[in-house]
């Protein structure tokens, strides 16, 4: 009986690595792909993925190719901190030690994670998309695809971010409006003044 969970075991993990190197497959990274734990080991294709799909959170620039294993590790420190953590995958020192090493394994079960992570987001896009929208008691489903819909997402970002740039421009155009409209107030009592002091000496 153990032997028969061994076996499907086994064959889970097998599946799961299939799965993995499909995924991976599919992605475009600097360089060619070799062996994962090679190819991972410095974290710049870790970075080049993350920015994939998480463009806003990874600077390229912050993680060049490197060599020894003092050079990657130092990438991944930054990467942990920069992304790993926020994300809710932060790993060890003694992890990321072994992933710069390229120990088998290591750098497989972090794709895993990152993976699962990425196919559960868009599980809950899809789901947020597939939701009953209710306008005037008829019900409505959204036909935009994932893609529509994270660029009508994106979309969204952006004109928010230019309203909040134009309020601050109304805001400021305000401003310089009032201290014009006061420099204008004290011009026209200067004037006041001058009128009152001309009238005075004519008598």
């Amino acid at each position: 009986m153990s032997g028969d969970n061994h076996k499907g075991n086994l064959s889970d993990e097998w599946t799961k690595l299939d799965e993995l190197l499909e995924w991976l497959n599919n992605i475009e990274f600097s360089r060619p792909k070799k062996v994962i734990a090679r190819d991972f080991a410095d974290g710049r294709f870790m970075a080049e993925l993350l920015k994939k799909y998480y463009p806003r959170m990874v600077e390229l620039h912050n993680y060049p190719s490197a060599n020894s294993i003092s050079n990657k590790l130092k990438n991944w420190q930054v990467l942990n901190n920069k992304v790993l953590i926020p994300l809710g995958l932060g790993q060890s020192e003694r992890f990321l030690t072994d992933v710069a090493s390229g120990v088998k394994g290591t750098v497989e079960h972090l794709l895993c994670l990152i993976k699962n992570k990425i196919d559960d987001q868009k599980k809950k896009e899809e789901k947020e998309m597939e939701q009953v929208i209710y306008f005037e008691d008829e019900p409505f489903k959204s036909t935009a695809s994932p893609a529509e819909f994270k660029s009508m997402k994106t979309l969204v970002a952006l004109k928010e971010e230019e309203i909040e740039a134009l309020s601050s421009k109304v805001k400021h155009l305000e401003a310089l409006i009032q201290l014009k409209d006061q420099r204008i107030d004290d011009l026209l009592a200067q004037v006041n003044r001058c009128t009152c002091f001309r009238n005075l000496a004519s008598y």
